[in-house]
């Protein structure tokens, strides 16, 4: 599920910075900033998790289904959780210009793409740009090599995380059983 909207987000950015600009080839992908084994075009956007949030508000409900007139089950409560996502413009030092450009292109992208969703694998999630200090900014900018890139760290927002493992089956007692225990009780 990580997997999945990460390379969702990934692959609808890339084709829309491709349309934009006019692109032959790919320019996002699923990267680490610091790239030390050049594994990556050194001129690329780049979308890395730096983060991951449990959402609470919604609180913790145990799931109780029917099965069918006479069972239910009992499922763990699913998670909804946040991730937290740096999407970057890396591009060598002459071509700063060009990495504006593309940025402005990250941007437009989000803003008219505030909500993604894929109809092939089910996915779906909102982004929400996350604001940070000039302190917070140094600070991830450190974890994630040192070097300043044009760059929005963005929270993809409510993804369910659900197994659907049964805890507990349980019988369904009908009106008609009901009341023979009553009256074989009185």
């Amino acid at each position: 599920m990580v997997y999945t909207s990460l390379q969702l987000l990934s692959s609808q950015l890339n084709e829309y910075l491709r349309l934009s600009f006019k692109l032959k080839e790919d320019i996002v992908y699923l990267s680490p900033v610091k790239d030390h084994d050049k594994v990556f075009p050194s001129n690329r956007v780049s979308v890395s998790l730096v983060g991951l949030e449990r959402e609470t508000s919604r609180g913790l409900n145990f799931q109780r289904t029917a099965l069918s007139d006479s069972a239910t089950k009992l499922s763990a409560p699913s998670w909804q959780i946040n991730l937290q996502v740096l999407i970057s413009a890396i591009f060598q030092d002459k071509q700063y210009e060009e990495a504006l450009q593309i940025f402005s292109g990250i941007l437009r992208f989000i803003q008219k793409n505030n909500m993604v969703t894929s109809q092939n694998n089910n996915t779906s999630f909102s982004i929400d740009v996350l604001n940070l200090s000039a302190q917070e900014l140094a600070n991830l900018w450190g974890v994630c090599g040192g070097s300043y890139y044009p760059s929005i760290l963005c929270r993809l927002r409510l993804l369910a995380v659900n197994e659907n493992d049964i805890l507990e089956l349980s019988g369904v007692m009908m009106s008609t059983q009901i009341d023979s225990v009553i009256k074989r009780e009185n």
